[in-house]
């Protein structure tokens, strides 16, 4: 049993998908003086590419949730247009003379690094946004496939270092019927995200990734922030149990959505 941080409620019972979201360490090698324009006009093209990306996912969220929730990607799509992260980049690269995944990369670390040293828990938060537009452009410059969760092909619980906002948007509720991460917060698009789509999710689950392997059965209680990882049968049973309890809860709640908000006394509230 794990424990970490609950923030989107209910309890689902299912079979691991392990994602690595995570990108390894970014080569690093010099380049000719008449490499410079081609390497910006590479790092040009992934922020043009890496901007039409997330209109899609923003309009495929639209249509999920509307556009008050969607509203999160307007954020991202600001970093993509932010002068001083495109215009240190392209002088690195030509006063450095460095391929430019290397170099977006260094640039971003140091914002990244700004960014988690203010002691604001909401400002803090914001580092997960940046590290997702980050990684959706250097996935771009390094031409790596990104991530599709919204065409699995069988119900899964993910199990992950971290989701970005992007991953979590394109999630299909039918598919992904929960996820736990290593790291997060309460406050973090990501959490807001998966309690819209109405997933359980805990965040903040120390070295889960090294603890499951894809296909093993776990349980993820979005109530209490509880994770166990290849339960025993009483366990197993304890929880479908607790799992039955909400869905009945649910139910009748969910009758009484259209009814009028009456007192006894017929005064209307």
């Amino acid at each position: 049993m794990l424990n970490g941080i609950p923030v989107s409620p209910g309890v689902v019972i299912g079979k691991v998908l392990l994602l690595d979201s995570r990108i390894s360490a970014v080569s690093k090698y010099k380049i000719n003086k008449d490499r410079i324009v081609k390497e910006i006009i590479r790092f040009t093209r992934a922020l043009s590419k890496t901007k039409r990306e997330l209109i899609e996912i923003q309009r495929k969220f639209v249509d999920k949730v509307g556009e008050t929730h969607a509203a999160i990607f307007d954020a991202h799509l600001l970093m993509l247009e932010d002068s001083s992260l495109i215009e240190e980049t392209i002088e690195q690269i030509r006063d450095e003379q460095f391929n430019v995944e290397f170099v977006f990369s260094q640039v971003l670390k140091k914002v990244i690094e700004k960014f988690s040293a203010i002691e604001d828990e909401y400002m803090k938060e914001r580092v997960a946004d940046i590290n997702d537009v980050g990684r959706r452009v250097l996935k771009n410059l390094l031409a790596r496939k990104h991530v599709d969760l919204s065409n699995l092909r069988e119900r899964v619980v993910l199990v992950s270092h971290d989701l970005s906002p992007s991953d979590t948007a394109q999630m299909n509720k039918n598919k992904v019927i929960g996820f736990a991460t290593e790291i997060g917060g309460r406050t973090s698009h990501t959490a807001i995200m998966a309690r819209t789509l109405e997933i359980p999710a805990v965040v903040g689950v120390k070295n889960i990734t090294q603890m499951v392997l894809s296909g093993d059965t776990i349980i993820i209680d979005g109530v209490k922030g509880s994770v166990i990882v290849n339960p025993s049968s009483s366990i197993l049973e304890k929880y479908l149990k607790k799992r039955a309890g909400i869905k009945s809860l649910e139910r009748k709640l969910s009758r009484l959505r259209y009814v009028r908000a009456d007192t006894l006394e017929g005064q209307k509230i």
